[in-house]
């Protein structure tokens, strides 16, 4: 079918236009901002990544809020789905990232971040960490397991929801030695 000529016209024009063959820009400086998203100002969420973020720019090495703020962060990347909040994460905690021995909830934190770019064994070594600085550390049990099911480590990851199991819920450690049975062949039991 031919192209009708207004349709043409169209497309000539888009030729035409100057700067239609123009190169993308690239910044020059890494800590240029390139766009600042619409914040609503209503939503809690982000009044309190805000303040957070506010408060660690005051104290860049307050353990303490920079954790929260990783946190508020990964729950905007599952509630959104935007990426660009694990670099915000991530940027969260410069002061510890390359640090061999950070502190065990900074440990958890990176972990966290290091398995979403798919680190699995990084995000496993600073698990491992964390639980023998705290071996009640709950959540750390739980990527721990989580992560080893991914990697279909089945019998390490029902024993990360063993250990995990006097830390939570009995729900929680239900469901997570039940999931490791229902994809290790035990579905019986995990029913």
């Amino acid at each position: 079918m031919p192209l009708r000529p207004f349709a043409l016209g169209f497309v000539l024009l888009g030729l035409l236009l100057p700067g239609a063959g123009a190169a993308p820009y690239l910044p020059t400086d890494d800590r240029q901002v390139l766009e600042r998203l619409p914040a609503r100002a209503t939503d809690p969420r982000e009044r309190e990544m805000r303040s957070l973020r506010e408060q660690l720019a005051r104290n860049p090495r307050d353990v303490g809020i920079a954790v929260q703020l990783v946190r508020r962060y990964y729950d905007a990347v599952a509630a959104e789905g935007d990426p660009r909040y694990i670099g915000y994460a991530q940027a969260a905690l410069t002061p510890w990232w390359e640090q061999p021995d950070p502190p065990a909830a900074v440990r958890v934190q990176r972990a966290v971040l290091r398995q979403f770019s798919h680190q699995f064994d990084a995000a496993l070594a600073d698990l491992e960490a964390a639980t023998r600085a705290n071996p009640a550390d709950g959540e750390a049990r739980s990527w721990q397991a989580a992560i080893l099911m991914v990697q279909a480590r089945y019998p390490e990851a029902r024993r990360a929801c063993e250990a995990l199991r006097p830390l939570a819920s009995p729900l929680i450690g239900t469901a997570c030695t039940a999931h490791v049975d229902s994809l290790s062949g035990h579905a019986a039991a995990a029913a």
